[in-house]
């Protein structure tokens, strides 16, 4: 294996017991056993823990934010549209994915107990969706297709919180439903 495939299996691996298990459920040996290395390997790409849970929230902040904005720029794409893309996106790398949670979330229970450095990428995590929903929810307004009352920046607190909680009590209880709920509340909330 190449070094940047063992670095990609790692960063995937690292995200994926995050989802499921939680940031403090899992040690560089959980992802050695899983990729078939030493622990030795991810302590030359990752010297600390720490340092790669920087690395995992930073890579999925990039990606998530690279998704969003060219949903938000692509004219062709109706408002309503935009929003179930992002909700699809959402639910799809998460309950859908093996009941994970969203990453943010997941950390953002944990933030109590996460290093400075991850406790700062999360908030980076909320801030940039929490934006870019805020920008969505703007332009959509005063284009006339949503219809909210306040501000966008209150409502894109409004959906980001309904989701995480939603993502939540879906895995708890083990039920869909959940989801379906939140999606429905959001959607009849701005059109």
């Amino acid at each position: 294996m190449n070094k940047s495939k063992i670095y990609d299996n790692i960063l995937d691996i690292a995200e994926t017991l995050i989802q499921t298990q939680g940031y403090n459920a899992f040690s560089f040996r959980d992802i050695a056993r899983t990729i078939g290395i030493k622990t030795s390997s991810i302590h030359y790409y990752f010297p600390t823990k720490a340092e790669l849970g920087k690395a995992v929230v930073a890579r999925h902040i990039d990606t998530l934010h690279a998704e969003l904005v060219q949903v938000l720029e692509n004219e062709a794409i109706s408002y309503k549209k935009k929003i179930n893309l992002f909700l699809n996106s959402v639910f799809s790398k998460t309950y859908a994915s093996n009941r994970k949670m969203c990453l943010g979330g997941m950390l953002a229970s944990d933030v109590l107990t996460l290093p400075e450095t991850i406790q700062f990428e999360v908030r980076v995590f909320f801030n940039r969706i929490e934006k870019w929903l805020e920008q969505l929810l703007s332009q959509g307004k005063t284009k006339g297709y949503f219809h909210f009352t306040g501000t966008a920046k209150r409502e894109a607190e409004f959906i980001l919180a309904l989701l995480e909680g939603s993502l939540l009590l879906a895995r708890l209880f083990q039920n869909e439903d959940k989801l379906k709920i939140a999606r429905k509340k959001i959607e009849s909330h701005l059109f």
